[in-house]
């Protein structure tokens, strides 16, 4: 695929060891600079792990499996529950497995854990140079380039394997839609799926709505936007009224309760900010909303006094609060609609509406956000019309 993605292959060697510069950056930060992040605990017990799989290999492709009886349940639990721990176990048996050609080297998993992350930006190239061949530089930027995209998916960390794994899902879905469906495309679609489920499954949940969504509007064609907002509000109705029908299928409780466990951690966090308290009722949701996106799309503020490393996030998100307004101002007139492009919308926006309900830490907010920008930044620069802008900066300085 590298080699039909219609991107010179220096170009890629180069986008690489700007992937690869970015992860050691990221590595050396998380090792040195601040004291137990994930990343050195991931590392730390990786190696743990690579120690067992040669002095007790039985131990080694069980424990995986191992739970104790009341952690069973909690699927959606970020504490103290079997699937939570999973998410983690499967980042730290992958880099036992690095571990075996690195010797346990933290900045050589990186080179690899990238190699791996690098195909989840080919993915998303392919299906957007589909709907917009003439956009190849701007697509460059957006899936490849972003500051913090690059920046938190070059470390290891979730966000990077769930970036690919959206890639993969997405890639697949496209191309289904496009050519028909064959074993090969749907063993993709399920093999993203399926990562996402193991490392973040509340992104599968709002995956989903998103997913049917686009499939009916590619029958649709004529009322894309319809569709969606049909799809939506029958989702919305059945997130708050499953419980009505099994009370062990309160999806807002979990959200709440997700909310409530992220602020008993953001005590300890430098970055905490203040989080209206959720309660499990549409009438909550729906007032914390506007709260809940100004947290996830606009903090940090250029104003705030964090720490200096929260300063290029703050420009970044000044710079796409620019891109919207001249998006506003300047927007393509009489273009295609896509599928795809209001699936990516209306996707990045659910997961922002999600961070912005539970998540109560600035650096949190920044790193869970930075893999769905591409989606909702990507419109926005697409769909701009930039020789417009040029002529009317050319015209006020003539």
């Amino acid at each position: 695929m590298v080699k039909n993605c219609g991107i010179d292959q220096k170009v890629i060697v180069g986008l690489f060891i700007i992937r690869i510069l970015a992860g050691l950056i990221n590595g050396y930060i998380n090792l040195y600079h601040y004291s137990g992040t994930d990343a050195a605990g991931f590392q730390q017990e990786g190696v743990i792990e690579y120690n067992l799989l040669f002095n007790n290999p039985k131990e080694y492709f069980t424990n995986i499996f191992d739970y104790n009886s009341h952690q069973n349940s909690g699927l959606l639990d970020i504490t103290d529950s079997f699937w939570n721990n999973l998410r983690s176990n499967i980042v730290i048996k992958l880099l036992s497995i690095f571990d075996i050609f690195s010797r346990c080297n933290y900045f050589i998993n990186t080179l690899f854990f990238n190699f791996l992350v690098f195909w989840g930006s080919l993915y998303f190239y392919k299906v957007f140079i589909s709907l917009f061949p003439d956009k190849k530089k701007l697509l460059i930027i957006v899936l490849f380039l972003l500051p913090s995209l690059l920046y938190f998916t070059a470390g290891i960390q979730k966000d990077g394997l769930i970036f690919l794994a959206l890639g993969i899902f997405c890639y697949n879905l496209f191309y289904s839609i496009k050519q028909g469906f064959s074993i090969k495309k749907i063993l993709g679609i399920i093999a993203g799926l399926l990562i996402i489920f193991l490392l973040r499954n509340f992104v599968l949940i709002t995956l989903i709505p998103a997913s049917i969504a686009w499939l009916v509007a590619e029958k649709n064609k004529k009322f894309i936007f319809s569709s969606f907002i049909i799809i939506y509000v029958l989702f919305t109705a059945i997130f708050f009224g499953a419980a009505f029908i099994n009370h062990s299928l309160n999806l807002p409780q979990f959200v709440s309760a997700r909310q409530l466990a992220f602020i008993q951690i953001a005590k300890g966090s430098q970055s905490a900010i203040n989080i209206n308290p959720l309660y499990a009722n549409f009438r909550s949701f729906l007032n914390n909303a506007p709260q809940a996106l100004n947290h996830s799309l606009m903090r940090p503020y250029i104003t705030e006094k964090f720490t200096a490393l929260y300063i290029p996030a703050s420009i970044e998100i000044l710079i796409y609060e620019i891109i919207f307004l001249l998006f506003l101002f300047f927007r393509l007139k009489n273009t295609s609609q896509h599928p795809f492009i209001y699936f990516g919308i209306f996707f990045s926006l659910s997961m922002f509406l999600m961070i912005g309900y539970t998540i109560p830490i600035i650096g949190a907010i920044v790193r869970y956000r930075s893999i769905y920008l591409p989606l909702l930044i990507g419109p926005l620069l697409l769909y701009t019309d930039w020789i417009k802008l040029r002529n009317k900066i050319l015209g006020i300085f003539s």
